[in-house]
């Protein structure tokens, strides 16, 4: 499953503010609301190295470069250390149904509300995905993944 709708199926929005979840309801839309909850899985790197005469820093995702910044004068002050990349505003949001969504219509989630992981690095990072189809079941969708997209380097 890409992260485009090459399927021209039906997009589903999602809000991610209170007033924007408040807006569409007043449009017809009916919120199904969700907790946004980071998933564990979900990570990345990053090491710090810096000069040891001008202060600057480097930052290096990559295993295998990192003791190339700044060469003999680059000092890791941070060492690889994994983090969640993401940031949302809100601990919520909500996929915004149509009045006429019917039950077992394929979709296209523009905007996906829970943590699934899209791609992952051989170097044990992982992204999550974006976007996805899914199936609405009357009272939620069932995304339909597919698997993951494995990078190596």
């Amino acid at each position: 499953m890409s992260n485009n709708n090459e399927s021209n199926l039906r997009v589903i929005k999602t809000a991610r503010s209170k007033e924007a979840i408040n807006q569409a309801a007043k449009e017809g839309y009916w919120p199904l609301v969700k907790p946004v909850i980071p998933s564990p899985e979900i990570k990345t790197k990053y090491a710090v190295i810096q000069h040891s005469e001008t202060g600057e820093i480097e930052i290096s995702a990559d295993f295998r470069f990192d003791s190339m910044a700044f060469g003999e004068k680059g000092n890791k002050v941070i060492d690889f250390t994994f983090y969640y990349p993401y940031h949302f505003e809100n601990p919520y949001a909500a996929y915004l149904i149509p009045k006429d969504l019917k039950i077992n219509e394929k979709v296209f989630l523009e905007d996906l509300i829970e943590d699934i992981v899209g791609s992952t690095w051989n170097q044990g990072d992982s992204y999550r995905l974006a976007s996805s189809e899914a199936v609405w079941d009357g009272t939620n969708f069932k995304i339909l993944e597919n698997e993951k997209v494995d990078f190596i380097g």
